[in-house]
């Protein structure tokens, strides 16, 4: 069986960084709101702050610190949450009238989005600037990735100047999406402030950032390369709920990167992140179990539960081991066209090239050897469209 494959090297799954994606939470449902009767899907998600004061809103829980106390915001709040973005627009609007910078983030918001009538780039940029006048984060951020399209009359250049006036104020998201921008740019001489917003945004127990920071310690190009830091990072990040991150941080204490090996904390967190549903970590986990780790005797039919999980996800290495296993019969009923069908998934080409992987391919070898001609040939279609028999 193969070796765990090396952290060094590894590629996280945070392609497509934070700073290229809007991955905040939504706006709750009407099943989620007591008293709400028509529904809320399919919206473009709120800006952070707004869908954090809105989810407060509707669990009824205390508003201590937050700005939205105006009765003008709280109407815009509920009804944008029953869909009433005609009246959100109107509440908003004479929130920001008053001073409140959220108010006028969420008439950006609708503005932006057509939510209320036809898009317009040039006055959702006209309020996001009210709520920045302000200080509010999530407006700057915005007008920021705005400015890095040119959209509503923007310059990319400003996009730089609007991350960089929003981390400054002290936000940890932004400092975090700062960091990222600057990562992305690739300029060494930017590599100590980026690592220094990243880290700010970490300490500031921004989850989110635990990941990034850990992966521009340990594998960016203008990093330090600090394994050790790294991989405390990214065990807090996989705590927090990152599966990727959860899994290279089990690697690293499995192979030692970073410090002592840990077998027993790396298989916890090997196995943290295929709970977490993360397809490779079951592949991962899977020849754990197969082989016995950590002072645990080998479990092939618990390998074989994993490596099924992973390999209908798509797994290589899941693919692989389910069909040594089924061509052994070393945890599962030996099946030989099943084993076949799955060694050639696992040789099906990714990223338009076909990995190399000399078990592999000699398991494949062998049965060929094994199974007449016209079974491979019906089996070889099927494994060519992903479409399993069995």
């Amino acid at each position: 069986m193969r070796r765990l494959v090396s952290t060094l090297g590894l590629i996280l799954c945070l392609g497509g960084s934070a700073w290229a994606q809007e991955d905040t939470p939504t706006v709750p449902t009407a099943e989620e709101v007591e008293g709400v009767d028509a529904p809320v899907a399919d919206l473009p998600p709120l800006p952070e702050g707004l869908a954090e004061d809105f989810a407060r809103d509707a669990s009824g829980d205390a508003v201590e610190g937050r700005s939205l106390t105006n009765s003008a915001m709280a109407s815009a709040s509920a009804a944008y949450m029953v869909g009433d973005f005609q009246g959100a627009l109107i509440h908003a609007q004479r929130a920001a009238a008053g001073g409140e910078a959220r108010g006028a983030t969420l008439a950006g918001h609708i503005r932006l989005h057509g939510l209320s009538g036809e898009a317009s780039d040039e006055d959702a940029v006209r309020w996001f600037r009210r709520a920045a006048e302000l200080g509010e984060p999530d407006a700057l951020i915005i007008l920021s990735r705005l400015a890095g399209e040119g959209r509503g009359g923007l310059q990319t250049w400003q996009s730089r100047e609007f991350l960089a006036q929003a981390a400054e104020a002290g936000d940890a998201r932004a400092a975090h999406e700062y960091g990222l921008y600057l990562m992305e740019r690739g300029d060494p001489g930017a590599a100590s402030d980026a690592l220094n917003w990243l880290q700010l945004a970490a300490e500031s127990g921004r989850f989110e950032a635990y990941g990034d920071y850990a992966y521009a310690l340990a594998d960016w190009d203008h990093g330090p390369h600090d394994l050790s830091t790294a991989r405390e990072w990214y065990q807090r990040a996989g705590e927090a709920g990152d599966p990727s991150s959860a899994l290279i941080a089990g690697l690293m204490l499995m192979n030692g990167e970073g410090g002592d090996a840990d077998e027993a904390a790396g298989a916890r967190m090997i196995r943290m992140a295929a709970e977490y549903g993360l397809p490779a970590a079951m592949g991962q986990h899977a020849l754990l179990l197969y082989q016995g780790a950590a002072g645990r005797a080998p479990n092939p039919s618990e390998a074989v539960d994993w490596a099924r999980q992973g390999a209908d996800a798509n797994d290589p290495d899941s693919q692989f081991l389910l069909a040594y296993a089924l061509a052994t019969g070393d945890g599962a009923p030996r099946d030989l066209e099943r084993a076949y069908y799955w060694v050639l998934r696992a040789a099906a080409p990714r990223g338009g090239r076909t990995p190399e992987d000399f078990d592999r391919d000699r398991l494949e070898a062998s049965l060929e050897n094994a199974l007449p001609e016209p079974v491979l040939e019906r089996i070889r279609v099927e494994a060519a469209v992903g479409s399993s028999p069995f």
